[in-house]
């Protein structure tokens, strides 16, 4: 009974948190409206363009378990119009999901183009919701947003990953953690 009233205060603690921090993306570039179903974002250093991940839910408000989570760009650079990954941009930012527990409705995500990293996608008992949770520096935390650096050619086309920064909200103590990969 206490471990779930510690829980239930963490998630509220990570929420009002996260949204404090929801403005803590790369110096210069836009925030994406914290809403209900809100996930975290992507965003990467050849443009401020940025993708979103939302839970995915059905008519009556549950998950929806054959496509747990939506992805979408927000084109800032085209006025922040909304606008669906093409095919070859699903296989670079698209996730896979597996079912863990079925009676939980937990999962197992990865990135199409990486799978070194496990994103677990945890409901909370009590508020049904669903957060998004990583590994950062060894802690288990809320992610947030990752930002990935890479290497433009002449053309202004990424050409090579140079790190990718994952950031989000420690579950051990509240405050913000950041972790640079250099794959």
């Amino acid at each position: 009974m206490k471990l779930s009233k510690i829980i239930r205060f963490l998630v509220l603690f990570s929420f009002i948190v996260g949204i404090v921090l929801q403005g803590k993306a790369q110096a210069g570039y836009p925030v994406p409206q914290k809403t209900e179903n809100l996930l975290f974002y992507f965003q990467r250093s050849h443009n401020k363009n940025t993708v979103i991940y939302e839970l995915n839910k059905l008519s009556d408000g549950t998950i929806n378990r054959t496509k747990p989570v939506d992805s979408y760009w927000i084109r800032y650079e085209e006025g922040g119009v909304k606008k669906e990954l093409s095919f070859l941009q699903k296989k670079a930012f698209g996730i896979q999901w597996q079912l863990t527990d079925k009676a939980k409705e937990n999962y197992i995500l990865h990135f199409n183009s990486f799978r070194k990293r496990e994103i677990y996608l945890l409901k909370d008992d009590h508020t049904a919701t669903y957060k998004a949770f990583i590994n950062i520096q060894g802690e288990l935390s809320e992610l947030t947003h990752l930002y990935i650096k890479s290497e433009n050619n002449s053309l202004g086309i990424p050409l090579s990953v140079k790190y990718v920064e994952i950031s989000g909200i420690s579950l051990k103590n509240g405050q913000p953690v950041a972790e640079k990969y250099i794959p």
